[in-house]
């Protein structure tokens, strides 16, 4: 697969203050990339840099093996962007559409398009003359990612795509964005608060906090709030009533976030006698994907709401007849966890 972009040494300051530190990253092409973090860990201000909406205070981006100070307006107008408030024009469906590909020059078989593109997204041809004031929230979205549908970008960048939308408008979105890269191969960069949302539509995930690349892997993070045990350890405590000691964490602080990588968590179904102690948890499996490895596949667990992934092999899940929805023991290596 080969790399699209590579970033070295990112680093972007606003008003004196390091927002964004990045030593290395590389994102491949034809791929749907997830980004997440709790707010105000850099999401938003790398997507206006991948977008070369702004450019880093220091270090390089290479797009296609150009450098971001070479960029000409042709690749720029290749990669687009759906912020998360997305602005439509005051005027109707169609026009703001069109928009985009009337700046760009394209004048002809704009219907035919303006309909191509209403239907990737889920609505049919009678939206194109309503007015932008008329559209519900979920409708807007969707109307602002047939804006940029219809440019068949190189680049796809949506930031928190899903975030205030009904659950259909979500189904629909996550539809758009599986044709665009079979059609068009187009790279997709996703932000969002919705793992699930995210586990179930993206090749990889990208983790951020403040500001630094925390991992981009299959790694767990937990995030704050943490209470504190009699001995000063770091506690989660789950909404059904579970929870979580870590050991060993006294010099923590509340505010701190874990990590912990796939392959520390074990979890069972049946025949569990030998891997239940005083510290295993019950979730329910809420997804089961393939990794890029054939060999391998991704546990999705949720425990009191929170999601938690688990590597596994093919003949490890088959043995233990794993399917979505099941209930699970859990099991969490605390010893092996690591803190940013």
């Amino acid at each position: 697969m080969n790399s699209l972009y590579e970033l070295s040494d990112i680093e972007q300051y606003y008003d004196g203050r390091k927002v964004l530190s990045i030593d290395n990253l590389t994102l491949e092409e034809n791929q749907i990339i997830g980004f997440f973090g709790p707010n105000g860990s850099g999401k938003s201000t790398l997507f206006s840099l991948l977008s070369f909406i702004s450019k880093p205070t220091s270090g390089d981006i290479e797009f296609n093996g150009i450098s971001n100070k070479k960029i000409d307006m042709e690749t720029k107008q290749s990669i687009v962007m759906v912020p998360q408030n997305p602005y439509l024009l005051k005027r109707t469906v169609s026009e703001n559409i069109t928009y985009g590909l009337k700046i760009r020059g394209y004048k002809e078989d704009l219907n035919k398009k303006v309909e191509e593109a209403l239907s990737l997204v889920g609505l049919d041809n009678s939206f194109a003359n309503r007015k932008w004031s008329q559209l519900s929230g979920g409708e807007a979205q969707r109307v602002a990612l047939a804006a940029r549908l219809i440019l068949k970008p190189k680049v796809l960048i949506l930031d928190e795509p899903t975030t205030g939308v009904d659950t259909n408008s979500a189904q629909l979105i996550k539809e758009a964005i599986l044709s665009a890269k079979q059609k068009w191969n187009t790279t997709i960069l996703i932000s969002s608060h919705d793992h699930n949302w995210l586990n179930h539509i993206c090749d990889r995930k990208v983790a951020l906090f403040q500001g630094n690349l925390v991992e981009s892997g299959s790694a767990n993070l937990l995030f704050a709030p943490w209470e504190k045990d009699e001995y000063g350890n770091l506690v989660k405590f789950f909404i059904d009533g579970q929870f979580l000691v870590i050991p060993n964490s006294y010099e923590k602080k509340r505010d701190s976030v874990l990590v912990l990588d796939s392959d520390n968590i074990t979890i069972c179904k049946k025949d569990c006698h030998d891997m239940i102690v005083e510290t295993t948890l019950i979730g329910t499996i809420t997804s089961i994907q393939q990794q890029h490895s054939v060999e391998y596949l991704l546990i999705e667990v949720s425990i009191g709401g929170i999601s938690f992934n688990c590597r596994l092999t093919r003949e490890q899940m088959q043995n233990q007849s794993l399917l979505p929805a099941d209930r699970v023991y859990v099991n969490i290596d605390v010893d092996r966890v690591c803190w940013i």
